[in-house]
């Protein structure tokens, strides 16, 4: 189904969804769980004010609402990250997605990463990254990776068991529409523990966090082997010299 962007004025609150067919499917950019990540962002909204919006939502009579939240962006903490879910948990919210913040030619935080370096802004326009790739401020990948999967199971047992009729609502609308093997598989993942090896995918999407796999990211964002070595091993000193930073300055308090 297409789908469109829209500022909906619901009561005195003003939200941006992504319609997706009017009164059925639309989707809120939350981003974060905590008010600190939200700021870091600049996203101008509070977590009171998201919150209000998705009750608003909801009782205007919009069937699915989805939150839409990004994790690994620069200058957040596990107890940030951890907070997102809780967030999630709480919203009257259907549907949720969890995903990598990316940097993006144009967006304010490539700007950003172009004064503090870490993008070219004359030989990357092409290109995009995933944030702890290139960005020591970032939670390591296998960090993110480790927290994400650890918390996707709280969201939806809080569904399951706090606003039981909404969670079987929408297992029946899925059952209605997809196999049941599929709804099975998205509902039991989080709880199955993780899988022995990666998938083709996975490989390509840590290649940048991992030195062994550099080759692969090489070929992914068409930088060059030698280039991505020293990109790693620069991002790694960087990384180390804000935490012995950091350390210093929590010593000397």
């Amino acid at each position: 189904m297409p789908s469109s962007a829209q500022y909906w004025h619901i009561g005195d609150t003003t939200t941006r969804f992504i319609t997706v067919s009017p009164r059925s499917v639309n989707g809120e950019n939350i981003e974060s769980g905590s008010e600190k990540i939200l700021d870091r962002l600049k996203k101008e909204q509070t977590l009171e004010e998201v919150e209000t919006a998705v009750n608003k939502a909801k009782d205007a009579g919009i069937e699915i609402v989805h939150g839409f939240f990004v994790v690994g962006s620069p200058d957040e903490t596990e107890e940030d990250m951890r907070q997102s879910f809780k967030f999630a948990s709480k919203l009257r919210i259907d549907t949720f997605g969890f995903n990598r913040l990316c940097v993006y030619r144009g967006t304010p935080l490539w700007q950003e990463y172009v004064r503090r370096g870490l993008v070219n802004d004359a030989t990357d326009w092409y290109k995009y990254f995933k944030c702890p790739s290139i960005d020591p401020t970032v939670l390591p990948g296998e960090v993110i990776h480790r927290i994400r999967n650890e918390e996707l199971r709280k969201p939806i047992v809080y569904k399951l068991t706090r606003h039981t009729r909404q969670a079987l609502k929408l297992l029946y609308r899925f059952f209605r529409h997809m196999p049941i093997r599929d709804v099975l598989y998205l509902l039991f993942k989080p709880f199955l523990g993780q899988k022995k090896g990666a998938t083709k995918a996975e490989v390509i999407s840590r290649a940048v966090d991992h030195a062994d796999l550099k080759s692969d990211a090489a070929a992914m964002t068409e930088l060059a082997d030698d280039a991505l070595e020293h990109a790693i091993h620069e991002s790694r000193a960087e990384r180390a010299r804000i935490q012995a930073a950091a350390e210093a300055e929590r010593r000397a308090a």
